[in-house]
């Protein structure tokens, strides 16, 4: 993905009308591009030494999001791409919801240093990185 300009969100290959393929297995259908205001997830990575870990290949960068924030009557999130943006949590508890949005921009990708500084001002420890 190119960092300093726009960037179109799109559709992922279709499992059934409602789930998206991934290699985790079928995903609730909900395009866009998932960001979000903390580099934080507790339920995305890998167990290492009984521990989530995050996985060697994952990357938080700093991100602009365009467009004005929607508010979609759905449940579970829209099964369309967004006009501009929304917020959506994928589980009650979630943290820090989702910001799911048609466009974006990549301003930087942050070292783990700056995502453990992020989380820490926000008052959650971030994932250790895979060994």
């Amino acid at each position: 993905m190119e960092i300093g300009r726009w960037l179109e969100a799109g559709i992922g290959e279709l499992v059934d009308p409602t789930h998206v393929k991934s290699r985790l297995g079928p995903l609730a259908l909900r395009p866009g591009f998932h960001s979000t205001e903390v580099p934080f997830v507790d339920w995305i990575g890998k167990k290492q030494g009984g521990i989530l870990v995050q996985r060697k290949d994952t990357v938080w960068c700093e991100c602009e999001v365009d467009g004005q924030q929607e508010h979609p009557s759905e449940r579970y999130g829209k099964k369309t791409l967004p006009e501009d943006w929304y917020y959506f949590r994928t589980k009650p508890n979630q943290p820090f919801p989702w910001i799911i949005s048609s466009r974006i921009k990549i301003k930087r990708v942050l070292d783990h240093a700056e995502v453990e500084a992020v989380c820490r001002e926000h008052g959650v420890v971030a994932q250790k990185m895979e060994e």
